[in-house]
């Protein structure tokens, strides 16, 4: 009988750093090991898969599940494509990456069933938060949210260095306040989480206390088939491909443009501040070309961050908003940030 292998849930809010987190541990893995990455992206253009991807590792397989939030309208894709990886790569460990919208019950729920008990066992949740968000009316009241932490068996405040020394206060005296108590309660900065959390275990007394946030939300099921894959439109000049999609409360667009335009980084800058200022979007990301090389581009709370990433078939950019926008009007804004 093979051994069994351990799964991670790496959960978080949107922006608080996942995607760098888990490349981090990648690059920490031991050499010897062979390690798989599920990712859920909630936009329909796919960044958070592709920065894996770009990590060049040999002995690194990243999959995408497609179609909605794994929690709810994905799961049957989930579930396919985690049997694929079982049997096609068996690696030795598998780390999971929802959307930042994405409830874990119903996840965890997934992994410990029948269906894969022969083949992984859950391994430590983890999850990462922001400081700043955690005090906001917005965020105390998202059942989602309050679940991710609820059912981490890990918790750790991301992007410290960003936030006050009142805000890390308020982290502190929360997470000592949860119960069941967590395994680790930490800072990092950079998304610099230690692999040794990784194995620490679980709590199975962790319940969810809003286990049926996602009913009313649930985004519409896509038939993300084969043949979409294989006659996915190539992007031109001066006529980028836009996605726009709904779920969860929530709404987003993404944009892939042809790899021949360049951006300029500052303009499309001010341009996203300018629009989270304005209350339209509370968060984007993107790989954007903005010269002979392509940088992830993220922007959360205002705050535009980019490094150099090692991708060069296009250009992409996700915006997500609260409330539906003029995608169209907006797209022709982000073109004027074109060279």
């Amino acid at each position: 009988m093979l051994e069994r292998i351990p799964v991670n849930l790496i959960t978080g809010y949107l922006g608080v750093g996942k995607t760098t987190a888990i490349v981090n541990l990648l690059r920490e893995k031991p050499e010897d090991e062979k390690w798989a990455v599920l990712v859920n992206d909630f936009g329909e253009v796919s960044i958070d898969h592709l920065t894996l991807a770009s990590e060049g590792d040999k002995e690194l397989q990243v999959m995408e599940v497609e179609g909605g939030c794994i929690c709810c309208s994905a799961a049957q894709n989930m579930h396919f494509s985690l049997q694929m990886m079982l049997t096609r790569l068996r690696p030795n460990r598998i780390l999971i990456e929802p959307t930042g919208m994405g409830h874990p019950a119903s996840i965890l729920d997934l992994l410990r069933s029948r269906a894969f008990s022969n083949d992984i066992y859950v391994d430590t949740t983890i999850c990462i938060l922001n400081p700043a968000q955690l005090s906001r009316e917005r965020y105390q009241t998202d059942g989602t949210y309050l679940d991710q932490i609820s059912l981490a068996d890990v918790l750790v405040a991301n992007k410290t260095d960003l936030c006050t020394e009142e805000e890390l206060e308020f982290f502190w005296e929360y997470a000592e306040e949860l119960y069941p108590p967590k395994l680790v309660i930490d800072r990092i900065e950079q998304g610099r989480l230690k692999p040794e959390w990784l194995s620490l275990g679980i709590d199975e007394n962790r319940l969810p206390q809003f286990p049926n946030e996602h009913l009313e939300h649930e985004s519409p099921v896509e038939n993300h088939t084969i043949q979409s894959v294989l006659f996915q439109q190539v992007p031109r000049v001066g006529k980028p491909i836009m996605k726009p999609n709904k779920g969860l409360g929530s709404y987003s667009c993404g944009w892939i443009f042809s790899h021949k335009e360049v951006f300029d980084l500052n303009k499309l800058n001010m341009l996203i501040v300018r629009w989270y200022f304005d209350s339209k979007i509370h968060r984007a990301k993107g790989i954007l070309r903005t010269g002979e090389d392509w940088y992830l581009y993220n922007c959360v709370e205002g705050m535009p961050t980019s490094h150099y990433l090692a991708y060069r078939r296009d250009s992409r950019l996700e915006l997500i908003s609260s409330e539906p926008l003029d995608w169209k009007a907006l797209q022709l804004q982000i073109q004027e940030c074109i060279v």
